[in-house]
């Protein structure tokens, strides 16, 4: 396959280390000149930042994930139809699994040469069995929904759960400035720290770049 090809040749491996490297460069650029406002414009670079920061809260975001939507009406409603598209593609699905697949086929499609005989053999054997298993379970699901809509509606509402989204990330949703706070206590020392780690980053990444 043309793109395996590209992903192993040196080419791209080179692309990709020197756009890492890039990325650090630029990066120490900008941790060296935070850094350096720190230590000689304490004030303004904090000015700075106070008026830059801005608090962007996933609650408000959150709130429409948070509207129940009902579909087991509608499901009971259209049995039938759901019930022959289950039962009729897994039917279809399960039939060509078992006398169509053509594991080399796959193995070639894929390029899983790549990889030793005995374990691709091993990944093709296994997705064929999740897939026939799959589809065992979609035919039993459509004879059930067709045939005992009340158990389908009684399994539901004994597995249907629901979980409030903001419940579970409710802290990460407020706000912390621990960093800040100790960068505005002493911002000297910060600004040196972040001087020297910069010129590290800078040093090490440009030599890489530029040094040959």
């Amino acid at each position: 396959m043309e793109l395996t090809r590209i992903l192993n040749s040196p080419a791209f491996a080179q692309w990709i280390a020197e756009s890492l490297a890039i990325f650090f460069l630029l990066g120490g650029l900008v941790v060296l000149a935070v850094g350096a406002g720190l230590f000689f414009r304490a004030e303004s670079t904090l000015r700075f930042f106070g008026t830059a920061n801005r608090w962007v809260s996933m609650q408000h975001v959150a709130d429409r994930l948070e509207i129940v939507h009902d579909t087991r009406s509608a499901v009971l409603r259209y049995r039938f139809p759901i019930a022959a598209v289950f039962i009729i593609g897994g039917a279809f699905a399960l039939f060509s699994l078992i006398t169509q697949f053509d594991a080399k086929a796959v193995l070639y499609l894929y390029r899983m040469s790549l990889f030793k005989p005995a374990f691709a053999a091993w990944l093709v054997d296994g997705a064929k069995w999740i897939l026939i298993v799959g589809n065992i379970v979609a035919i039993v699901v459509g004879l059930a929904l067709a045939f005992f809509p009340g158990a389908v509606a009684n399994l539901e509402a004994k597995g249907g759960r629901w979980y409030s989204e903001p419940e579970v990330v409710k802290r990460a949703d407020e706000l912390r400035l621990p960093l800040d706070q100790r960068v505005a206590a002493s911002p000297r020392n910060s600004g040196l720290a972040m001087m020297f780690f910069g010129l590290v980053l800078v040093g090490t990444f440009g030599i890489m770049l530029f040094g040959r």
